[in-house]
């Protein structure tokens, strides 16, 4: 694994804020988080200007918005930090040089050190595809909740179009739409669970998502892998 390999924030549209609690809310349609990735923008905005960061916090957003897990807690201060990137508002890359992120309960330390489980367990080929192969942060957002989901669609696209993806080339467009696509119904499975999907340590998330990762079928996810499996067949041509 190269240890390079960034996926907090790769570029070009692509940004992470799963390890922030954004995926902790109830509702995780792109439409909404991107409400609430909005709302943070120009909140945390308006709170510098008048130099009171705290006029968006914890309170204010769970009045506003369903949580899942209530252990779990959600950043106020992750939105937009480019018009289609989401990430930190208080990292000091786009905070002018001051690094305010003491601010919110996971602290500066924290959140340098931390790695995710998707970070752990894909290899450096399933990151560079997972960067170059998705549309926008949102399904790039879902590979980095379930890597093991990820891997699965990439061995299905490989095995299924008889090729070998190259992360380091351009793909062809029905490549990239085949992950992208089945990415979003990974998404849309998510949604219609009542349970917690985003886990921090690679022991919790194979327990807990052993029955949703579409690695391994089950009554849960069977749908699911049946109709990414139809949605590559029928880009056979490509």
């Amino acid at each position: 694994m190269n240890e390079q390999v960034s996926l907090c924030q790769p570029g070009n549209g692509k940004g992470c804020c799963v390890c922030c609690g954004l995926f902790n809310l109830r509702n995780v349609s792109s439409n909404v988080l991107s409400q609430f990735l909005t709302e943070a923008s120009i909140e945390v905005s308006y709170g510098k200007i008048i130099n009171n960061l705290f006029i968006r916090n914890y309170d204010s957003i769970k009045n506003i918005y369903d949580f899942r897990d209530s252990t779990t807690y959600v950043c106020p201060f992750m939105g937009f930090v480019f018009s289609d990137t989401p990430g930190c508002l208080l990292h000091p890359s786009v905070n002018n040089g001051i690094d305010s992120r003491d601010c919110s309960l996971f602290g500066k330390e924290l959140c340098n050190d931390y790695f995710c489980p998707a970070y752990r367990i894909l290899s450096d080929k399933e990151k560079k595809i997972l960067i170059r192969c998705t549309y926008d942060w949102y399904s790039y957002s879902i590979g980095i909740m379930d890597p093991l989901s990820l891997r699965w669609i990439i061995q299905q696209v490989e095995g299924i179009l008889n090729i070998q993806i190259i992360p380091g080339i351009e793909q062809e467009n029905a490549i990239v739409r085949c992950i992208n696509e089945a990415l979003l119904m990974v998404g849309m499975l998510l949604n219609t669970l009542d349970c917690p999907l985003f886990y921090y340590s690679e022991p919790e998330y194979y327990l807990h998502m052993r029955m949703v990762s579409l690695n391994s079928e089950s009554i849960l996810n069977k749908n699911v892998r049946g109709e990414i499996k139809r949605l590559i067949i029928n880009n056979t041509h490509y």
